[in-house]
């Protein structure tokens, strides 16, 4: 075994340690990380593998293909919360795998082993490495997708462009064609940079045949089985009117990801405009083009789509690690004269990082969960705590003039900060989240017929947990007929709900079962009158 080698096999091995080291800690998230895997548990329980269902429903938002890997592993060990998560903390850690593979395909090995480095401890690519989602199985199949392609493009490899499709199949059938399209506008961008759109031709005619075979056969599947109703939900809804509009009340401003990758890229915030300025100017040459293009178009593209959220923007950051190490190497190794210069500009910018990802933190946190960051203020302090240790050593560091001892100190910080987080943090954080096991409580009781709803939550951890139906209440008049249609009905109501206007709502005969976290088990037993129009189901 080459030395590449073994410290490609020894940085993702300690990869997947990170992100799976008490993976299970902590119940399943609403609403994708209960969703996803109630879909699973239905597949593994024998429910239509490609048609999954959701409230009843089929559900045409994404391929089946994540949801089929958390059915294979729990069909294999049992469904939890670790096996949930697992898939994740696999891909992720293919992540840094081709991370490496393209570093080094670009430069070289020491700055691939950094590059991984980087990577693995950037903090929003550690943190959806740790969630049952799909962003890090489409990032791994994407960038390897991305990454055959450079073999190809760079040694002339036929087979190569063979895998390169291959890979972006994959990416489709994890989470749809931008599995594809990512890849291919880098593509075509590096192309008409380099005015070599010759280059075409050397795509095999099989290619496009090899990512059908992998990456569409859902997609038929269902089109055949559903047709419009397939095409008009898939396609016009969660294909172009995601891009082009706004889906499920997800909106952001054009500079929306500009706060997002500030702060998800903590500890390295302050390593991202030397590492701009530095690949800027070469960007004559192909491993800088290859960097520029990759983040400006993946930062583009997401910024021009109608709906945003926080995990889209993923695909950047294994390019932004490896423009970062790079010049680190070059500053550390004194190869040119600029990059120990630019290597500067983080002792200025270490602290702004983390008061921007203290500040996206708190902020985001006092818009949606005001009362619980109260509670945890406490249990947060002691990671903030160690994160700003890590900066101050590396500030310190830098100041010497060791860029290197800075770098490692940064990473310490978040590799230490991940026991305390499981053993320390996410337990306090699980004393606020009260519904799963409210919902597993009431799996015990209920009995069958019996109608369970949420009022002003999100419903899917409750599903998860209770195995039962939950229906979702917003308004007094949702409320009125679900009182009315259902003789025995369990509510979960926050407080906040509760004193605004579900207590002036509720007719008499309603009571409280319990009261956990701030929020209240009602109950109510017993026909009550409905107004004209309604019926008694």
């Amino acid at each position: 075994m080459g030395r590449d080698t073994g410290r490609l096999l020894a940085v993702t091995a300690a990869a997947l340690i990170l992100f799976s080291y008490g993976l299970g800690t902590g119940t399943l998230w609403d609403r994708d990380e209960a969703l996803y895997t109630g879909i699973a548990r239905q597949i593994m329980e024998g429910g239509d593998p490609f048609t999954m269902q959701v409230h009843g429903r089929p559900w045409f938002v994404h391929p089946p293909l994540f949801m089929w890997l958390q059915a294979l592993t729990g069909r294999l060990v049992g469904l939890t919360e670790f096996t949930a998560r697992l898939w994740s903390a696999i891909s992720a850690a293919a992540v840094v795998a081709v991370t490496f593979l393209l570093a080094r395909l670009l430069y070289d090995s020491r700055t691939a082993l950094v590059a991984s480095a980087v990577l693995a401890t950037t903090i929003q690519f550690l943190g959806q490495a740790r969630l049952a989602v799909f962003d890090p199985t489409l990032v791994a199949f994407m960038l390897a997708a991305f990454y055959m392609y450079m073999v190809a493009y760079t040694t002339g490899a036929r087979r190569a462009h063979f895998w390169a499709w291959a890979w972006a199949g994959w990416a489709t059938a994890t989470k749809g064609p931008i599995g594809l399209i990512l890849p291919a506008l880098v593509v075509a961008a590096l192309w008409t940079v380099r005015r070599e759109w010759w280059r075409w031709r050397e795509i095999p005619l099989a290619g496009p045949a090899i990512f059908a075979v992998i990456g569409l056969p859902w997609y038929v599947i269902e089109t055949v089985r559903y047709g419009g109703d397939f095409l008009r939900t898939a396609v016009a809804t969660y294909m172009l009117s995601r891009f082009f509009g706004v889906v499920e009340n997800q909106p952001g401003p054009w500079w929306y990801y500009l706060p997002v990758v500030l702060a998800g890229a903590f500890p390295w915030t302050g390593y991202l405009p030397p590492a701009i300025v530095y690949h800027a100017r070469r960007r004559n040459e192909l491993p800088s083009q290859v960097i520029l293009l990759w983040v400006g178009i993946t930062l583009a593209f997401y910024s021009a789509a109608g709906t945003k959220l926080p995990n889209y923007i993923l695909p950047m950051y294994p390019v932004l690690a490896i423009g970062i190490a790079r010049l680190a190497v070059d500053a550390i190794e004194r190869r040119s004269i600029d990059a120990p210069r630019l290597m500067r500009w983080p002792i200025g910018l270490l602290v702004g990082g983390a008061a921007i990802f203290v500040g996206v933190g708190v902020a985001f946190g006092r818009v949606e969960y005001p009362a619980q960051l109260i509670a945890l203020r406490a249990a947060l302090a002691i990671v903030l705590g160690m994160f700003l240790a890590g900066t101050l050593v590396a500030l310190a560091a830098h100041l010497l003039g060791r860029s290197g001892i800075a770098m490692v100190a940064l990473m310490v910080s978040v590799v230490a900060a991940v026991p305390v987080l499981v053993h320390h943090t996410l337990p306090a954080i699980e004393a606020q989240r009260p519904l799963p096991r409210i919902a597993r409580a009431l799996g015990g009781v209920m009995r069958p017929g019996d109608a369970l709803a949420g009022v002003q939550i999100g419903i899917e951890a409750l599903i998860y947990y209770a195995r039962h139906p939950v229906h979702w209440i917003g308004r007094p008049d949702q409320l009125d007929r679900a009182l009315c249609v259902h003789d025995r009905i369990f509510l979960i109501v926050p407080e906040g709900p509760y004193s605004q206007w579900v207590r002036r709502a509720l007719p008499s005969g309603v009571r409280q079962l319990h009261e956990d976290a701030g929020h209240r088990v009602l109950f109510k037993e017993g026909p009550t009158r409905c107004p004209g129009g309604w019926h008694v189901e």
